[in-house]
């Protein structure tokens, strides 16, 4: 048996101790993070619950978001974005201000009623706070973009309480088709740091509450459904990615000056809530997911806030669109409870799952997703909706973009 020489030992040790050290900050820094995202966004909509008014001042609000990022958020605008690109092309570190004017919008579009998630403010601060720290430890830059991959993974661990999905999460949207061996160790060791954190503070996620009761044997009418029902969800996710771009883009060739574009948002917004007589569409709507898997649902719930989140976000304001998302894919699978041969929850599940999957170009994150959320027996049906899912959704996704429609 070969035995590795005394100096490739100590290298091995030295890179070993090296990044641990390293992810252990990435993983508490991003966890905080993460815990602080979370409960600003669960206050913010408690409070916008227990006061409806508030949404007739989400045009005002809107100006004044429109008007902070113009003013001193040049390049911040383009959000998650902004840190692929420093990993793939990296030119400068992440602005010092990306920090705390996220937090802000984010948090603004929330408490006033827009359609957002808070992951991609969670993954956005997590990497901002990694990047000014690689600048002030003076970490070389192929071992910052590590840091910013780990970084990305940590935040959405930390954020939906999820380390497994949160590592993949974080290798998977930054690949382009070539995984980065060298970040999986860091990823995995962050994103596990990251997702404990919250517990600390008795942080409780929600997805403890979406519970699959029932799984059926699988057969030949079990599988023409699951086949039929990824179909539907990679149309789903196609339609959620395309509505966001076709709003961005309405917004931005008809309404050039940013503080108006998202005033008129607003204006949309507090409309759209007003005309439906309820708020179930505005926020992150994490109380409808939960339904989702329990009873049957309004079958148009999943139209409605793919619009309103198409139109929050498209004009300007701050957010994810994974919580979004989750929120369409486990009601349009509640929907297709009533015609598919398959039982309500695990409907709502694969369909959560399968949207992400779609949309995000990411289909190993959310199989992983799926197991985590719902356990092992889950796998086989996951596997099936999710690869459909993201075949069906065509090339367009979250982070990347070519024309939908010739």
């Amino acid at each position: 048996m070969k035995i590795l020489p005394s100096s490739e030992y100590d290298q091995i040790l030295k890179y070993s101790v090296y990044w641990l050290a390293i992810s252990i900050v990435i993983g508490v820094v991003a966890g905080l993070a993460s815990t602080l995202i979370f409960v600003a966004f669960d206050i913010s909509n408690k409070v916008r619950s227990l006061h409806h008014w508030l949404i007739y001042f989400l045009p005002f609000v809107g100006f004044g978001i429109g008007y902070l990022i113009k003013k001193y958020g040049s390049p911040i605008e383009r959000g998650t974005h902004l840190l692929l690109d420093e990993i793939h092309q990296p030119k400068s570190f992440i602005p010092k201000r990306m920090s705390p004017i996220i937090f802000i919008t984010s948090i603004l579009t929330q408490l006033f009623g827009g359609s957002a998630g808070r992951e991609a403010p969670a993954v956005q601060l997590s990497g901002a706070l990694i990047d000014h720290l690689s600048h002030i430890l003076k970490i070389s830059d192929d071992n910052r973009k590590i840091c910013l991959i780990a970084s990305i993974g940590a935040g959405f661990a930390g954020v939906f309480g999820l380390p497994l999905a949160g590592a993949i999460y974080g290798l998977e949207i930054t690949a382009l088709g070539n995984l980065r061996y060298s970040a999986i160790f860091p990823c995995f060791v962050s994103a596990l740091i990251a997702s404990t954190i919250p517990e600390l503070f008795d942080i409780v996620h929600p997805h403890i509450f979406y519970v699959i009761s029932e799984f059926p044997a699988i057969h030949f009418g079990t599988l023409m459904s699951l086949i039929a029902a990824g179909l539907v969800f990679g149309l789903a996710a196609r339609f959620f990615i395309a509505a966001i771009h076709l709003a961005s883009d309405l917004f931005y060739k008809y309404i050039r000056y940013l503080p108006l574009r998202t005033m008129v948002g607003g204006i949309v917004i507090m409309l759209l809530t007003l005309f439906t007589a309820h708020q179930q569409y505005n926020g992150l709507g994490t109380d409808k997911i939960i339904a989702s898997f329990y009873v049957p649902i309004e079958f148009y719930d999943f139209f409605n806030k793919t619009v309103f989140t198409a139109i929050t976000l498209g004009s300007g304001f701050k957010g994810g669109e994974i919580t979004p998302l989750f929120y369409v894919g486990a009601t349009l699978g509640n929907a297709l409870g009533a015609v598919l041969n398959l039982p309500l929850s695990l409907l709502a599940g694969l369909g959560l799952v399968s949207l992400f999957s779609g949309a995000s170009k990411a289909p190993l994150t959310s199989i992983i997703l799926a197991i985590e959320l719902f356990g092992m027996n889950v796998a086989t049906y996951a596997i099936i909706t999710c690869l459909l899912a993201a075949l069906f959704s065509g090339d367009c996704g979250l982070y990347r973009r070519k024309k939908l429609m010739d």
